[in-house]
């Protein structure tokens, strides 16, 4: 084989090739993937996601993009939940009295953690399963920021992929 022959890591339209192969559920585990990490977020799903939407309809990547990673970043809940029983009950009588406080904007906040890429989800997900939030109205809240956040990458990929291409190219 000619060293012309291989391919190249940075040949997009291989990488392309591969990944548009992981299909609509591809979005959906990269989703899951990229947000069920505590903190530091190993798997980039926001590349996979803009990379998918370059090749498959973007807007369900992006749901299904935004629904995996609304379930991933959920399992945060649980973590809080379970640590609530190592706090003392002055400590937890604390968190439910920040419950209360949430009860009204609660779900706005959350959306709002989804819906931006720069905030790390956890530090609100872990504290709302330690104060029992209601998880219906926490799950619907981030899958709804998480969707929107999705589908401005899948649409990113859709649009600026042959940008992108041309740039690596030139």
């Amino acid at each position: 084989m000619k060293v012309d022959e291989r391919p190249r890591l940075l040949d997009i339209a291989f990488i392309l090739k591969i990944v548009s192969n992981l299909g609509y559920v591809g979005a959906f585990v990269a989703g899951v993937l990229g947000s069920s990490s505590l903190f530091i977020s190993i798997f980039p799903s926001y590349v996979v996601i803009a990379l998918l939407g370059a090749t498959l309809n973007p807007i369900i990547v992006g749901v299904l993009g935004g629904l995996g990673a609304g379930v991933g970043q959920f399992l945060h809940y649980y973590v809080g939940l379970g640590g609530r029983y190592l706090l003392s009950t002055k400590r937890r009588e604390g968190l439910d009295k920040w419950r209360k406080r949430l009860d009204k904007y609660g779900v706005i906040l959350i959306f709002l953690f989804a819906a931006t890429p720069l905030t790390p989800d956890d530090l609100i997900w872990i504290p709302l399963g330690a104060m029992r939030y209601p998880k219906l109205k926490a799950l619907l809240a981030a899958i709804s920021g998480k969707i929107i956040l999705n589908l401005i990458y899948a649409h990113v990929g859709h649009i600026g992929w042959e940008y992108l291409y041309n740039l690596v190219l030139a």
